[in-house]
């Protein structure tokens, strides 16, 4: 027998011990696999339940895990809800009447209470002050000419009738004497040479002598002559030449006289202009009341204001500084967007919302254009309109913030639902109802609306549960819904006219390489390089890529095909069978990768390359490649 030395032993002992250590981790291990085992059936009992409710839910939602509401009827009030300011409806309002650009120098505090003839307001008269004196020294040179010209006046108008009445009487009657004299002097001469000849025949004298009296009988009646010609040159020819000199005179002075009386007008209604803008540098309170400054915000969205009121502040003439509100007539001006405000009519009644207190009115005015935008609500279009207050009002002051209910109209026994629960897509509106079979999507047919529930007219019935938020609770609901009604092209765009001869109905007439048989063989959508290509040479119609400068082909008006619509077999692939025959050709454009199939990525960069090519002129033959049909 073979002696057990201490060191057999030892070993003996560890290799016991790693037995027994091995057997208990495998004794933890089978129980880790148990429970990995029992965690992994719980979770395919929860999958295979998760895949069950989205088969029959109808919209992939898991029922029993959503709030619902239940659609009831009532009376549904419809109204719209703006907030606005208030001001009074009888405002007296002190405007700047001095011209130009002035400063305020005094005003009077906001909200003080004021008597009637209290000073409110004085604006900057320094300019004004210094155009008075320069204009006084304009209307004292303007009454000095105007004084001048009015005595050069009166002094031409009396040597008219000077002349008339005085000088070409005394001449005319001197012309006369002298024609008078003349006449005695020739008779005297005549007298003289009838007795110088009779004395002559008897020899008393002599013959010279008798020539003597005949040569002054001659120049006697020359000198009548003489005389008589003046008279007739001067009330012939002198009076009207002396006349019409004084007169021309006469009236440049009355005309000077005139436009210096004119000229001192001007300057002095110049002057009483200037003393009255003076004046209405200080603007004094016209009645009793509380003083508002005129910072209108027009409205409590608008964020722009007029030039602001206050001590040194710039106002221009016409400009409202202050008002004197009457406070017990008093309304609310509010702005509401456009898409509510052709359903308010004046004289609708309205709650209105002033703080902790509550008032009735109706609205007395609807702005026909809407207010001026600003760089922060450019796009937003909002129109001014004004709610009186019933009664005289107590306590309310301008520019409060108030809320607006304005009643349009009230619907008794309608069906209704929150607002939250419609979705809009595809240009019609959808609720989610929950049934026994899961959630179901309904088309609805909308009534009138306010800001908390709108009114059913078909689609949904009384005591139906539909979701609160759909949006949140189903997935499909934020995705846009898509009409899949045909489209109506005439009815939508109008009625295609008819094509001129020669040409398409998409286009001027297909020329080019991509042009064939009959003047336009090409593909569809345009040219060799486009996908769905094909040949269409009768009629020359223009194809889809928009009957190009080289091409077109048939189908001007047709739309390509989606890959659903290609995927006829619906393994997620578009094989070259399932194209059609004109298109085949183009296969290996779209089939980028060469595995024999086009794939919703491949066909989805086939009809972007198709929409560049569209977009930089049609490409050869009038169209890019691209899904066609």
């Amino acid at each position: 027998m073979t002696a057990v030395t201490a060191e057999d032993r030892g070993v003996a002992n560890r290799l016991q011990n790693g037995f027994a250590h091995r057997s208990h981790r495998r004794k933890g291990a089978g129980w880790v696999r148990w429970l990995l085992s029992f965690v992994g059936a719980l979770g395919g009992l929860g999958l295979l339940y998760l895949a069950y409710s989205r088969v029959y839910s109808g919209d992939d939602v898991e029922v029993g895990r959503f709030l619902t509401t239940t659609v009831k009827r009532g009376d549904l009030l419809i109204t719209v809800t703006e907030d606005g300011n208030v001001e009074s409806a009888h405002n007296v309002e002190l405007k700047s009447k001095v011209p130009g650009s002035n400063t305020i120098l005094d005003i009077i505090p906001d909200g003080s209470h004021v008597k009637e003839g209290d000073q409110l307001v004085k604006l900057d008269s320094w300019t004004i002050e210094e155009q008075i004196t320069t204009q006084e020294i304009a209307v004292a040179k303007a009454e000095a000419a105007r004084i001048t010209s009015s005595k050069n006046y009166a002094a031409a108008k009396i040597a008219v009738e000077e002349y008339d009445k005085g000088t070409f009487v005394q001449e005319r009657q001197q012309f006369e004497a002298d024609i008078t004299v003349a006449k005695q002097n020739l008779s005297s001469a005549e007298n003289l040479l009838y007795y110088s000849q009779k004395m002559h025949r008897k020899g008393y004298v002599t013959q010279l002598d008798v020539e003597s009296k005949q040569f002054a009988v001659e120049q006697a009646k020359l000198n009548l002559a003489v005389a008589e010609r003046k008279k007739e040159v001067l009330e012939k020819y002198t009076k009207a030449k002396m006349l019409e000199d004084l007169t021309s005179k006469r009236d440049s002075a009355e005309a000077l006289m005139k436009s210096d009386e004119a000229a001192y007008k001007k300057e002095t209604q110049t002057l009483d202009r200037l003393q009255t803008q003076l004046k209405e540098c200080t603007i004094f309170a016209p009645q009793d009341g509380m003083v508002v400054y005129a910072n209108d915000m027009s409205g409590s969205r608008r964020g722009d204001s007029g030039p602001k009121i206050d001590l040194g502040a710039q106002v221009n003439q016409f400009q409202a500084i202050l008002r004197l509100p009457d406070l017990k007539n008093m309304q609310v001006k509010t702005l509401v967007h456009e898409t509510k405000v052709d359903s308010l009519r004046i004289g609708m009644r309205a709650r209105v919302k002033i703080q902790d207190r509550e008032f009735q009115g109706e609205i007395t005015s609807i702005a026909n254009q809407a207010e001026p935008g600003n760089w922060f609500s450019s796009g937003v279009k909002e129109y001014s309109t004004v709610v009186k207050i019933d009664g005289e009002p107590q306590g309310l002051k301008p520019g409060m913030t108030a809320e607006v209910e304005i009643l349009v109209t009230e619907q008794k026994g309608a069906l209704e639902i929150p607002v939250q629960c419609v979705v809009e897509g595809g240009g019609k509106f959808h609720a989610w109802v929950k049934t026994n079979k899961g959630i179901e999507r309904r088309n609805l047919v909308l009534g009138g609306t306010n800001d908390s529930v709108i009114a059913i007219v078909d689609g949904l019935k009384e005591g139906e549960k539909v979701l609160q938020n759909p949006r949140a609770d189903v997935p499909t609901a934020t995705d846009e819904i898509q009409d899949e009604e045909a489209v109506d092209v005439n009815k939508r765009f109008g009625s295609i006219r008819a094509p001129a001869p020669g040409q398409s109905p998409g286009g001027p007439p297909a020329t080019g390489p991509g042009a064939g048989k009959g003047g336009n063989e090409g593909a569809l959508g345009g040219g060799p390089d486009a996908v769905g290509a094909g040949r269409s040479g009768r009629g020359g119609r223009g194809g889809r890529g928009g009957g190009g400068p080289e091409g077109g082909g048939q189908g001007g008006n047709r739309r390509p095909r989606t890959f659903k619509e290609s995927d006829k077999n619906g393994d997620g692939k578009i094989t070259m069978d399932e194209l059609p025959e004109r298109a085949q050709q183009f296969f290996s454009m779209m089939d980028t990768n060469g595995d024999g199939g086009v794939d919703p990525a491949e066909h989805k960069a086939a009809e972007e390359r198709r929409k560049q090519m569209m977009q930089q002129g049609g490409g050869p033959g009038g169209g890019p490649p691209g899904g066609g049909q």
